[in-house]
């Protein structure tokens, strides 16, 4: 039994994982906090613990951040978190931290088909690298590879790299985001913490008012064709599969391309479009390299507390 963490800057996930028999993974105990409810980290990992009926032995916490001796500094929220730390103040015999984005690559063996919506159906190269990446409040990516029938995920900081625009409407929309001589990063095209930014750009261009919406309402106008949500949504499905693109050409992921986070789920009618699909496979426009990778969208809300218990069971060297 393990106590397994999603730790976003948005949102917080807590389980219980339990090997149950041929290796299978079961998750209950499922509860959910808003981050921006808990200045301390501790308190937030003890309020779950207080809620089940359960003493674990053994945490692993995906933590929306680079980890480094077992500490973190999130990349999107104000905690800084030691894992010598928790143990100390939960009382957890065990803490271990992990990247979100790794428990996410490493999730994608464990869990059902079902799971998945394909994008592009591709020919997957047996035991080539997966690229498993994709925004939510930020924008992580990981890839996983397989050695000797063992997978092996290999966290990175993608999405901080810089988004490249194709259209003369994108490059005016770096251009307004540039103002002050700031980068533009995938992450601020596409993550949920970059859509105001993203919105009041896109309304300055089409002569629109921004309106202060919630990002659910944005796609629900969106999904019904309404400006200036629609050209938002489709700049930012663009910008992913683009952006996708690049991290697949650069890490060899020719087993496929799997899209994760909270913000890609929401913005599946865009990301499935042939427009989107072609901002990804032209990249590499006179070669089909692109175009034979399968793309999947991960649609499993519990995917990284499955892949932090996977690395719990079956990989953590104990």
């Amino acid at each position: 039994m393990i106590l397994v963490g999603d730790i976003g800057g948005t949102n917080a996930r807590f389980a219980i994982a339990i090997e149950a028999a041929g290796k299978k993974i079961v998750i209950s105990d499922y509860e959910k906090f808003k981050s921006r409810d808990f200045t301390d980290f501790s308190d937030l990992v003890q309020s779950f613990i207080d809620s089940i009926d359960h003493k674990p032995g053994k945490a692993i916490l995906a933590v929306a951040g680079p980890v480094n001796s077992g500490k973190v500094g999130f990349t999107n929220q104000q905690w800084q978190i030691d894992s010598t730390t928790l143990e100390q103040t939960c009382k957890i015999p065990s803490v271990k931290l992990i990247n979100d984005f790794e428990a996410m690559a490493r999730s994608v063996p464990e869990i059902s088909p079902d799971n998945f919506i394909e994008i592009n159906p591709g020919t997957a190269v047996a035991d080539a690298p997966i690229l498993v990446a994709g925004p939510g409040t930020g924008f992580g990516a990981c890839t996983l590879v397989s050695q000797n029938g063992k997978w092996t995920p290999l966290s990175s900081e993608g999405g901080h790299s810089l988004y490249a625009p194709q259209s003369d409407l994108e490059k005016d929309i770096v251009s307004i985001l540039g103002r002050n001589g700031e980068r533009v990063s995938i992450e601020r095209i596409c993550a949920g913490k970059g859509l105001s930014d993203l919105t009041k750009a896109v309304c300055e261009l089409q002569g629109y008012d921004y309106v202060d919406l919630s990002p659910h309402e944005m796609v629900e106008r969106s999904c019904a064709g309404e400006e200036p949500f629609n050209t938002v949504s489709r700049v930012r499905a663009n910008a992913i599969m683009n952006g996708l693109a690049n991290m697949a050409l650069v890490t060899g992921a020719r087993g496929g391309v799997v899209i994760a986070g909270g913000v890609a789920k929401h913005l599946v009618n865009f990301l499935t479009t042939e427009e989107a699909l072609t901002n990804f496979t032209t990249v590499w426009a006179d070669n089909d390299y692109l175009k034979t990778i399968p793309i999947r969208l991960l649609i499993d809300g519990t995917a990284p507390l499955v892949g932090a218990a996977a690395y719990g069971f079956f990989d953590q060297e104990n």
